[in-house]
């Protein structure tokens, strides 16, 4: 029985480093090729971090002609707008379904779920040809809205699973003490649900972060350009440099790893607690 148990617990342990291997590996490569020429990119066999270092391929990116900067700035913006509309949507009509009794409620329910069964692609022409009547196409506003309705649903179902389970007698105490509904959601519901509402703006904000199908449906300027757009601008059809792409990339990556650190504690705990309410 004891030989059992260590060898499960070894290949419990053997599956784990694999599937953090499997995590690893591409940044690794990615890390590798960012400080490479061209030249000993397209080598065989490949070469781990040999050689000179080449940080100037980070240089271009970030300083060149083709600097990634502007674009990473608009990707912020209309990332961190997505999220904080999205929560702040979120949290009231959540409230809205959990809290208050109506003839549709179920059906509300039903259909918020139902609309994560459609594709972005399908999605993607009929959201054109609303914006292109209201002329907000190649505008920031435009990839905000777009980026909203699609996480949205998602948010919305996270944080009523939230609110369902927290008694309603600690806001009929905040009532009784003068605050409103929306004080109790904001002074009482919010602090509570604190997990929730950094994983749904997390959500919201890495999937506007990483558009790259709405950016190119909806943007047509330069200077509107998103970073999802800015990584192709290294690719051409007969060639592409995988080193400054490389760069690039792990440019991208970074502001999302330290936001990730900052709240990873909150992140579990939400992703832990909506997975036990099922």
């Amino acid at each position: 029985m004891l030989k059992k148990k260590r060898m499960f617990k070894l290949l419990r342990t053997l599956i784990y480093a694999f599937y953090i291997a499997l995590f690893i590996s591409p940044i690794f490569i990615m890390l590798n090729t960012s400080l490479k020429k061209y030249e000993d990119i397209i080598k065989w066999p490949p070469t781990w971090f040999s050689g000179k270092l080449e940080w100037i391929n980070y240089k271009t990116v970030l300083f060149g002609e083709k600097s990634i900067l502007p674009a990473l700035g608009t990707s912020f913006l209309i990332s961190f707008a997505s999220a904080f509309i999205c929560v702040i949507i979120g949290i009231l009509a959540a409230y809205a379904v959990a809290r208050y009794r109506f003839r549709l409620r179920k059906g509300v329910l039903l259909l918020i779920i139902l609309t994560q069964m459609f594709s972005e692609v399908i999605l993607a022409a009929p959201i054109y040809m609303v914006f292109k009547h209201l002329g907000l196409l190649d505008t920031k506003l435009a990839l905000i809205i777009a980026n909203i309705s699609v996480c949205l649903p998602m948010s919305l179902w996270l944080l009523y699973s939230y609110i369902k389970d927290i008694p309603k007698e600690i806001e009929e105490a905040a009532w009784v003490d003068g605050c409103s509904r929306l004080q109790g959601v904001r002074f009482v519901l919010a602090p509570l649900m604190l997990p929730g509402l950094v994983t749904a703006g997390l959500f919201a904000f890495i999937r506007a972060y990483g558009d790259l199908l709405f950016s190119r449906t909806f943007i047509l300027s330069a200077e509107n350009r998103t970073l999802a757009m800015a990584l192709t601008d290294y690719q051409s059809l007969y060639k592409t440099t995988w080193e400054t792409q490389m760069a690039a990339s792990v440019v991208s990556m970074i502001p999302t790893l330290i936001i990730f650190i900052f709240i990873q504690k909150f992140l579990i705990k939400g992703l832990i607690s909506d997975s036990l309410k099922g």
